[in-house]
């Protein structure tokens, strides 16, 4: 029973036992179990079952075995066998005792007791029996089992040896496979995989048969050092027949590739689009429009599209596992250089340097460029020979494949064939632009010629540079050599411009200008600089009459405007895609050459023409300088604006504008000179008598040509001339004039003149004094007061200061200014025809005779001494002029140089 008080033992499991012990007799169980029959009966039972009690069927006993293994389960075992026990005592108690008391039962078991004994002693004579065959049995199977260890332990260490012999016949077949395969891969060329065999094999033999004297084997380890050796060897060859594939023809394809593709391609799509969107500020390869490249187009630039490299990546790697790196950087580094010398052929590559400098001396002491051998015919520098355009675009298209094919080759390396010199390439390229740049400066000078070839060698080298600048090497030399091209197609440029300027030079009639077709003449205004003041006065366009327009320069000053416009354009034209480097270089370049244009060649040549007689040809070269300085600083304000600098607080001054300025003055001078001379022509052709006693009512015939010729000049000659410089002459003139009168007035008159000579005298001046409200300028169209109409034409320009509201008083200003040179030469007259009467009175002398010097009035008094005044009262007049000044100069009135000097500062002009 447990703690609980509830039976351990199953009723299920009790009929089990019952029925076991009973013989699976379920009546007789169940009587057992139930305890409801009485004890006859149960003797009755066991007395018909007598012969099966003891007989117990196995098969009983496996139903004992859940019911065991739940009580083991629970660890109940020993309590429920503590209970078998009990109910065993009370289900069968008293039953052994009826059991004797049976005399059946009693003989039945004596019987068996003899029986059991009987079988007792068979038994156990069966038993010794059975054991001593056993025990024969055991010691022959001991024996053989003895004997068969024996034979098994020899047979394992035979099994053992054969196995150690297969292991060791396996590694050494290894080692042959290995070996063999070494020799294979070295006839495949797959040379990694060569020296990983061998390392293989050398760490098997190592490993497992250092200590084996097996000669064939060390015969094959020794071989080891050999197979590498070869392997490097063919590797090294491996690297020159990939030099020998890459760097063959195949280096000008690249090169060809990628200048197609960016000329091609990469440039009209730029200049499409730099067109559309209006960036003409921007270059091409600059960083906008590297932007805003196609990328199908980039695309095809991939380096490792045009160059193999896998041998280069086996030999790294074998001789970086061979720890001989340096090794192979050293073969390299040789087979390189000689790769670069037969690349670079005809270039010379490398020189000694003894001779290279005995060479540049010799070079140097010709004159020509250092580094350059011989530029002549009879030269031996092959390269100097072959220097074409064709030639050197061959040339640098394969030093261009090359360079890209270097960087591919360092970058895909790492830089370890170069000992991680990162600069190697540049420092290669720098190297061939030293001793390339003599060659192609010599090129440029001497062979260069045509505009057409500058512009595609142009075009080429700047898609180079534009190439190597992507590509991060150095393209400051060739870019000096571009800027040595645009050097040069300014000269040509100038020469051109010379030339042309020189046929219209040539050809120009030195005339102002005369148009009769409206559309030409509107040309000629969008072409020509024209004063900021200036208007010009055209026709009616409702008259009937023909167009015609004359303007005051001659045809060379728009054909020149023209031809400078057109130099300008296809100068910067050359600049305007490529060049964006060194743009202060390249601007001070174009400003020297358009200075060159307006000062070598303009001004010069013009400035030549200043050796004519001709005053037309000289007042027209004057007018002509004129607006040629308009021109010059209207230009300087075009490139401020326009400036390749893009710099709008740039501004930019022709120093040529000073040098017209110098030869606008010496035109003046020159035209003053001229005029001068004719006019002392004229003048000494003048003949006045005075001793005559006659009184002439009308001016003397020479005086009347001296009128006329000053009426036509100033009419014609110098009617297109600037305002200023027409009155500037004017004045100049006829202050010579009027001094040239007094000088024969003092010095080349008689010691004794007439009267009637003096009043003959001052007819002629006043004549000529009359002509001057004639041949001053005055306004366009105004009939001045003496009915004169001015001589200039409609379409004459005028200025503010001619056509302005005082335009009038202006006129009146200046006609008064000059006659007042005439007002010594008059009080003089007026001296001589009172006889000095007066003169010695301060009063009158201040007012009637202020212009005249006391030695002048003394030397003219002296000239009528009979007629008029006493010597001493000369002597008084003398001494009452002795303060006089001139209402112009007051320290001076000497010399024709003095007076146009007070002329010229009188009109503010230097």
């Amino acid at each position: 029973m447990d703690q609980e008080g509830q039976p351990l033992l199953s009723k299920e499991f009790q009929q089990v036992l019952l029925a076991t012990a009973s013989g699976n007799n379920s009546s007789w169980t169940e009587r057992t179990v139930s305890n409801n029959e009485s004890t006859d009966a149960v003797k009755h039972d066991l007395t018909l079952g007598q012969n099966e009690v003891f007989d117990l069927d196995p098969l009983s006993f496996d139903k004992w075995v859940p019911f065991l293994r739940n009580t083991l389960d629970k660890n109940q075992l020993d309590p429920v066998i503590d209970e078998l026990e009990n109910s065993v005592e009370d289900n069968f108690q008293g039953l052994e005792l009826q059991l004797l008391q049976d005399s059946q039962i009693n003989d039945k078991l004596e019987t068996s007791i003899d029986e059991i004994a009987n079988i007792q002693d068979m038994v156990q004579d069966t038993l010794s029996s059975e054991i001593s065959k056993f025990q024969m049995k055991l010691s022959e199977s001991a024996n053989e089992l003895i004997v068969k260890k024996q034979m098994y332990v020899n047979n394992k260490k035979i099994s053992l040896k054969i196995s150690e012999a297969t292991i060791l016949i396996t590694k050494v077949v290894r080692i042959l496979e290995l070996s063999s395969r070494c020799q294979e891969l070295i006839t495949e060329r797959k040379f990694f995989k060569v020296l990983q065999n061998l390392d293989s094999l050398e760490k098997l033999y190592l490993q497992e048969f250092k200590n084996y004297n097996f000669q064939f084997l060390i015969e094959i380890y020794n071989s080891i050092p050999f197979l590498q050796k070869v392997t490097k060897d063919e590797c090294i060859n491996l690297i020159r027949n990939s030099l020998n594939s890459n760097l063959g023809k195949n280096l000008i394809k690249v090169g060809q590739e990628f200048m197609a593709i960016y000329e091609n391609e990469l440039l009209p799509q730029w200049l499409e689009t730099r067109t559309k969107m209006k960036l003409t500020n921007f270059k091409f390869n600059s960083p906008v429009e590297i932007s805003m490249r196609d990328e199908t187009s980039l695309a095809k630039l991939n380096l490792n599209e045009f160059f193999q490299l896998d041998d280069f990546h086996d030999s790294i790697m074998i001789f970086q596992s061979l720890n001989e790196l340096n090794s192979l950087s050293s073969e390299f580094s040789k087979e390189y250089e000689l790769r670069k010398t037969k690349l670079l052929y005809p270039l010379i590559w490398k020189k000694n340097k003894t001779v290279t400098y005995q060479m540049n001396s010799l070079l140097r002491g010709t004159g020509a460029s250092p580094g350059v051998a011989g530029h002549d015919a009879s030269s031996d520098d092959v390269f100097t020979q072959s220097l074409s355009l064709p030639f050197l675009q061959d040339y640098f298209l394969k030093i261009l494949g090359f360079l890209l094919y270097d960087i591919n080759l360092n970058k895909a390396t790492e830089f370890t064939l170069v000992n991680n010199d990162y600069n190697s390439t540049n420092e290669f390229w720098d190297g061939l632009m030293d001793r390339l740049s003599p060659y192609l400066k010599y090129f440029i000078d001497e062979k260069l010629e045509t505009e057409t070839d500058m512009i595609k060698f142009k075009d080429f080298l700047c898609l180079c540079v534009a190439i190597l600048e992507n590509f991060k090497l150095n393209i400051e030399p060739l870019y000096k050599i571009l800027v040595s091209i645009f050097e040069k197609f300014c000269s040509v440029s100038l020469r051109a411009f010379n030339d042309e300027f020189q046929i219209l030079l040539n050809d120009d009639d030195f005339m102002p200008l005369s148009i009769n077709d409206k559309t030409l003449y509107d040309k000629v205004l969008k072409i020509c600089w024209m004063k900021e003041d200036e208007h010009l006065h055209l026709p009616d366009p409702t008259s009937e009459e023909p167009f015609s327009v004359i303007l005051p320069f001659s045809p060379l000053y728009p054909m020149t405007c023209t031809l400078a416009k057109k130099t300008y354009s296809r100068i910067t034209a050359f600049l305007s895609i490529f060049y964006r480097h060194e743009l202060h270089t390249l601007n001070n370049i174009l400003i020297k050459a358009m200075d060159d244009i307006f000062n070598d060649i303009v001004n010069k040549k013009i400035r030549s023409k200043l050796e004519s007689t001709s005053r037309e040809e000289i007042a027209q070269i004057l007018i002509n300088l004129d607006y040629f300085i308009i021109a010059a600083k209207e230009f300087s304000n075009f490139m401020t604006r326009e400036n390749i600098l893009q710099n709008s607080d740039m501004e930019i001054q022709l120093s040529s504008i000073k040098h017209l300025a110098e030869s606008r003055k010496l035109a003046e001078t020159k035209l003053i000179e001229l005029i001068d001379s004719k006019i002392s022509d004229i003048l000494e052709t003048i003949e006045i008598d005075w001793q005559t006693r006659e009184i002439r009512q009308d001016p003397d015939i020479s005086i009347i040509d001296l009128a006329q010729f000053l009426e036509m000049m100033f009419a014609s000659t110098l009617q297109n001339l600037p305002y200023s410089v027409q009155t500037l002459l004017i004045f100049r003139e006829f202050d010579s004039l009027t001094r040239q009168f007094m000088d024969i007035l003092l010095h080349d008159t008689p010691s004794i003149i007439t009267h009637e000579s003096i009043i003959n005298f001052e007819i002629d001046i006043n004549y000529l004094k009359g002509i001057i409200p004639r041949i001053f300028p005055s306004t366009p169209g105004i009939i001045d007061s003496n009915g004169y109409q001015s001589p200039m034409t409609p379409s004459t320009p005028t200025f503010p200061n001619a056509n302005s509201v005082d335009a009038p008083t202006l006129f009146e200003n200046n006609i008064k200014s000059l006659e007042a040179t005439f007002m010594e030469l008059k009080q003089c007259i007026e001296l001589l025809k009172a006889q000095g009467k007066g003169y010695n009175e301060p009063e009158i002398r201040l007012r009637k005779y202020s212009r005249i010097r006391k030695e002048d009035a003394a030397l003219l008094l002296s000239k009528i001494e009979r007629s008029a005044t006493s010597k001493d009262g000369a002597n008084n007049d003398d001494n009452s002029t002795m303060d006089s000044s001139s209402i112009f100069n007051p320290e001076s009135a000497n010399g024709t140089d003095s007076n146009a000097s007070r002329i010229a500062k009188f009109f503010n002009r230097s």
